[in-house]
């Protein structure tokens, strides 16, 4: 996911300090696949003389506390973790949000470094800090947490407070801090896995933990060489690829699409309204046409009314299925073996979907 960011970083390979040193309280954000952010110089203090210190960098960082948090999920009774509880544990804060294809493929790592290293002093904490407004709702976040199995301690920041805390601009984005609280790692978007492993294996050794001969923990890391096509925006806010002249904000336009759209812009057609968030499909029959180069396609979509409405989804012209749109989350839409350009279209069959974003894996 890409956003206008003010991070500015310097020397090349090291890791990245939290921006509660380097960064403007701007609301810039962005949403990353994989990437590596660098050092600004003068930051790294001295690691210790201790003959059991791994050899990460100890940053002149320490954890801030949770601010700002609207509710908890999977601490004791739900109730609220302060850095008194982490006292002497090693731990991960992952700042995530639940419709982020970007996130949601970093929850076999989480869970299986929760599953494998919970006992040995390792606690991760998933910050949730949404990017669109109804990741505020903590039903919908509970649903999330839920269907996907987390459990480890979980955080609703509905309002970015923790966020701004940390001056973070990713989703995702992993701070890992020792036992005496002080940042060694931190890696912004996916990948990375084996070296975000080792880095809590040699913390949780340092502080003392015997963890053996544990076999490394394998993933799967998608091809983003077939990835073409950006994540898109549709809303007015950050929509910047409708391929006709968008209608005032919170008006019903009738749109006329004609042929198909070059690759990475869409079009639409029938009675369509324009949100800062979203753009919504007002009636039955309404056509929504992308055309797309990746592997798969998902698409953040709701209901308008939380009623069930149909779409119809076609390939290049021919229909492969009907989807059934009513949560607020990410759908799987289409999946093009051959990863080339293809021309996605999607016709309603009830009026009342509401259109987000569009992500690609």
């Amino acid at each position: 996911m890409n956003r206008p960011t003010l991070i500015a970083l310097g020397a090349i390979g090291a890791l990245v300090v939290i921006a509660l040193v380097i960064l403007s309280k701007s609301p810039a954000m962005i949403d990353v696949t994989n990437t590596t952010p660098e050092l600004p110089e003068g930051i790294v203090t001295p690691t210790t003389t201790n003959p059991k210190a791994s050899s990460l960098p100890v940053y002149d960082v320490r954890m801030p506390e949770f601010t700002g948090i609207g509710r908890w999920w999977n601490t004791p009774d739900n109730e609220e973790l302060n850095l008194e509880a982490l006292k002497g544990k090693v731990v991960l804060i992952d700042f995530w949000t639940y419709s982020c294809i970007n996130c949601i493929r970093t929850y076999p790592f989480l869970k299986a470094m929760h599953e494998k290293y919970a006992d040995h002093g390792l606690v991760i904490v998933g910050v949730h800090t949404p990017e669109f407004e109804f990741e505020k709702n903590p039903e919908n976040v509970d649903r999330e947490i839920t269907k996907n199995g987390l459990k480890y301690p979980i955080a609703l920041d509905p309002d970015y407070a923790t966020w701004n805390a940390y001056h973070n601009r990713y989703w995702p984005a992993g701070y890992l801090f020792d036992g005496e609280g002080r940042l060694r790692r931190v890696h912004f978007g996916e990948g990375e896995y084996e070296e975000n492993e080792a880095a809590i294996r040699s913390l949780l050794e340092e502080s003392g933990s015997t963890l053996g001969d544990m076999a490394k923990t394998e993933m799967t890391i998608p091809d983003f060489s077939k990835i073409m096509t950006p994540e898109t925006y549709f809303g007015l806010t950050r929509g910047e690829a409708f391929a006709d002249v968008e209608g005032p904000v919170g008006v019903d336009v009738t749109l006329k699409a004609s042929g198909a759209p070059d690759r990475d812009r869409w079009m639409a057609d029938g009675v369509w309204r324009f949100m800062e968030e979203y753009v919504e499909a007002r009636t039955a029959g309404a056509l929504f046409r992308f055309k797309v180069q990746a592997t798969k396609l998902h698409l953040v979509l709701e209901s308008n009314d939380g009623t069930d409405k149909v779409i119809e989804v076609m390939i290049d012209g021919v229909k492969v299925r009907d989807i059934t749109v009513n949560a607020s989350e990410l759908y799987d839409i289409a999946e093009f073996m051959d990863g080339k350009e293809h021309l996605v279209e999607i016709r309603m069959k009830d009026g009342g979907v509401r259109f987000y974003a569009a992500t690609f894996s």
